[in-house]
């Protein structure tokens, strides 16, 4: 009897928590969100570095495929999105990869994919409410197709999710930095009044000797 969809997904993302820890010495943290209203499967973030952070969401298919007369071997990944729940954000991406049943592991590559670009190429076809993507990426090792700059080797994962983070979280401090403050020429401060009160009038000498 074959794994279910559901026991596929937990297994896909153990390996990739597995990867990901092992992969960069235990330097990267994963987290599992109590809720998924976000499609967040895993939360994360470097070690001891709070404040700063990425979302991933897995997806996995079973089986390999064959392009008619070629000996390219295909992944091919297409699922739907309600329109309504679609996140385009540096900060989330989507980690496809395949599940080898036979040698209970992932397949090499694997792909690691920001959010504004999985939803630009992967053919969306908005059908009602949702949005289908597709993505048919070529597994050989020599290829240039679309997908090809987001190939990752398993066992580099760790290591290559650290330096994503490491130049977003640069890309952040630059944009914050960027915030325009206020000149001393743009602000205006205010100061209570205080009321002087008024003294009595001292007579004069001359005054005071008339009367």
């Amino acid at each position: 009897m074959p794994i279910s969809e559901v026991q596929q997904g937990l297994i896909v993302q153990q390996e990739f928590a597995k990867l990901l820890m092992l992969g960069s010495s235990g330097r990267i943290e994963v987290a599992a969100p109590l809720t998924d209203d976000e499609r967040r499967d895993y939360e994360i973030h470097v070690h001891g570095q709070y404040g700063f952070g990425i979302a991933a969401q897995m997806k996995s298919v079973r089986n390999l495929r064959r392009q008619r007369g070629g000996r390219a071997r295909y992944m091919h990944c297409m699922f739907p999105v309600r329109a309504t729940r679609i996140v385009n954000s540096p900060y989330f991406w989507y980690f496809i990869a395949r599940l080898d049943i036979k040698l209970m592991r992932l397949d090499d590559p694997v792909f690691l994919i920001p959010s504004t670009v999985f939803h630009k190429i992967a053919d969306p076809q908005r059908k009602g409410a949702f949005v289908w993507y597709v993505m048919a990426a070529n597994m050989e090792k020599r290829t240039r197709d679309k997908w090809a700059p987001y190939r990752v080797d398993p066992l580099q994962l760790g290591k290559h999710l650290l330096k994503i983070m490491n130049d977003l979280k640069k890309q952040h401090g630059q944009a914050a930095s960027l915030v325009e403050l206020p000149t001393d020429s743009d602000v205006l401060f205010i100061r209570p009044t205080t009321r002087r009160r008024r003294q009595p009038r001292k007579e004069s000498h001359s005054n005071r000797a008339a009367a």
